[in-house]
């Protein structure tokens, strides 16, 4: 259709105003004009809404929503992608930002396969003031006699697009979850159909600055929510065996549980705080390696 929106840029915001610009810049940016900028705010306690709405007032295609109470995110992306109308959805996050040549490119590469339903880009690791330090060196291809939920190794990340009615079809995000969601999507986007991966960084990835024990009580929190998101691809696909075990031991979750029993702790703040002063470093290596 001749005015059929091709991609919806999924944004959800939370208190992002100190960095929601350079987002929505980036868009503003594209090469590529087909386009609508999608943000569901969850209730927002900073100047956020302002710097959206000022934008909202300047171009048609950036379409706001607003949350009744404070969701999470996994809940306002799943409303953000029924609410949008684009062919396809692609995910922002409102501190990160996009290439100016990022849609024009992912345009080409769908444009060229019919049958893709997803494809995802290399991307830049920056400093919390977007400023890049390297290209991430674990997005990569993933080998055609394998699938990413038994390769692995963090080889799908953003620029990540896909074809969001077949998505909402297939399930949507499952909003029982508010940590590790993009694997979520990634395990369900590859069971739908072909996912491309496009070799050139689109998408600038921004490391906040935040606390050593919160950042640590985060990163288990995801491995853990990973694990079970994981486990329910596992399921869907039918998969048993030794081929599950393999692909369960591969997240290492269980390194958690079993070296500090953190299912057992997880609920008291201070038990996380031991995993900084003692072996952090080594910890992190073995389950992010």
């Amino acid at each position: 259709m001749q005015n059929q929106v091709i991609f919806s840029i999924l944004m959800c915001n939370y208190n992002n105003a100190n960095y929601i610009s350079q987002a929505i810049d980036s868009v503003l940016k594209q090469s590529f004009e087909n386009w609508e900028l999608s943000i569901v705010d969850d209730c927002s306690t900073d100047n956020s809404m302002e710097i959206i709405k000022e934008y909202e007032s300047i171009d048609s295609r950036i379409k706001v929503f607003l949350n009744s109470e404070n969701s999470g995110y996994g809940k306002s992306l799943a409303k953000n992608i029924e609410l949008a109308t684009g062919k396809y959805g692609a995910i922002l996050d409102p501190d990160d930002a996009l290439t100016p040549q990022a849609l024009q490119l992912m345009h080409d590469v769908f444009k060229k396969d019919n049958e893709l339903v997803g494809a995802y880009s290399q991307m830049y690791y920056c400093d919390k003031d977007l400023k890049i330090e390297k290209i991430f060196e674990f997005t990569k291809k993933v080998p055609s006699n394998s699938t990413y939920l038994e390769h692995g190794r963090m080889a799908m990340t953003h620029f990540f697009v896909f074809d969001r009615e077949k998505f909402i079809m297939h399930g949507n995000i499952d909003t029982r979850y508010r940590n590790a969601l993009d694997q979520d999507w990634y395990y369900k986007i590859e069971e739908i159909g072909k996912v491309e991966f496009v070799n050139c960084p689109l998408y600038y990835y921004r490391v906040s600055p935040t606390g050593i024990s919160q950042g640590i009580k985060k990163r288990y929190f995801t491995t853990k929510d990973h694990l079970e998101i994981a486990k329910n691809a596992i399921n869907r696909r039918g998969i048993t065996g030794r081929k599950k075990i393999k692909i369960i031991s591969k997240i290492k979750a269980l390194l958690f549980y079993t070296k500090y029993r953190f299912e057992k702790s997880e609920k008291n703040p201070q038990a996380l705080l031991s995993l900084y002063k003692s072996k952090y470093h080594q910890i992190i290596s073995k389950i992010y390696d």
